[in-house]
């Protein structure tokens, strides 16, 4: 992977926040709004009722559950959380998977903000849906706030914990990172997590860590070495482990993933969102996601 040999232009005007009004959502939405206010940004509150209920012997009225939204919506942006900034709502009917994407292309939505219950295994994230799916088809990063992420009144993003793959050339959640890192005057991290070698001789792993470290610090680039206060840290074991660590022994704020983290073939168990599931559900910190295909 070679240094960002120039900067990507990247703005926060259009967040999206999709809600099923529970406590997990709450908590998100602190977040959405905190960054709106910062960056003054538009707020776009959704939330979907979905075609039909199999979970009950007899589907409620479609008529009520949409009814029942509209009323929840109107109540949530009439809070007090929601002045002073620019919002918009809507209640939309069908399923999530299909439906977000679209909003986010037609809204221009630069950061969707979701919150997961962190139960039921991998899908059950927001919505009842399949918030992997979210974050794999969204042309824009995704805010994940997990469930062990306490209520906050004012955020701040100080500290920052970037996971980098060094085996792919991929720079897009460094450049999201230091974009960060830069406009709220916070600390970056940037972390790599080499797999253990086994059968090797004495000293090998202290020289793949330090090699590994030369390779992560060179990512920086040098036209912005001196604005971004930055740290390298290399380790050897299971990613999401050493991911959910580091963070907590910097006191992160915002862990961010790159696509590498994220995306890999699909397999019928899922195991590719081993490493994500396990960062959201367990972080105390909201992680952006970000894709290799979002410019």
């Amino acid at each position: 992977m070679n240094s960002l040999a120039a900067p990507v232009r990247i703005s926060l005007r259009h967040v999206l926040f999709p809600t099923d009004f529970s406590s997990c959502s709450e908590t998100a939405l602190q977040y959405g709004v905190a960054l709106c206010r910062r960056y003054d940004a538009t707020l776009y509150a959704v939330t979907i009722v979905p075609p039909e209920i199999t979970d009950y012997v007899q589907p409620p009225d479609p008529f009520f559950l949409r009814h029942s939204a509209e009323k929840k919506m109107a109540s949530l942006v009439e809070s007090e959380l929601f002045r002073g900034i620019k919002h918009g709502e809507l209640v939309k009917e069908g399923f999530v998977s299909d439906l977000l994407p679209e909003l986010i292309d037609r809204l221009e939505i630069d950061l969707v903000v979701l919150g997961t219950h962190g139960r039921g295994g991998i899908k059950k994230l927001v919505l009842g849906s399949v918030a992997e799916e979210i974050i794999d088809s969204a042309r824009c990063p995704v805010l994940t706030v997990g469930p062990k992420v306490l209520p906050k009144s004012d955020v701040k993003l100080q500290n920052i914990v970037c996971a980098i793959d060094l085996a792919h050339d991929s720079g897009i959640e460094l450049t999201y990172a230091l974009w960060l890192t830069e406009q709220e005057h916070a600390h970056l991290t940037l972390l790599h997590v080499l797999k253990p070698a086994t059968g090797v001789p004495p000293g090998y792993a202290e020289s793949q860590k330090e090699m590994a470290m030369k390779l992560l610090m060179q990512l920086l680039p040098p036209e912005r070495t001196a604005s971004v206060e930055a740290e390298g840290i290399v380790e050897i074991g299971v990613p999401g482990e050493h991911i959910l660590k580091v963070a907590e022994v910097q006191k992160a704020d915002l862990i961010v993933l790159g696509p590498h983290y994220t995306s890999y073939a699909q397999v019928s168990t899922h195991l590719p969102w081993v490493i994500p599931h396990q960062v959201l559900c367990h972080a105390h910190c909201p992680v952006l996601t970000v894709r290799d295909r979002i410019f």
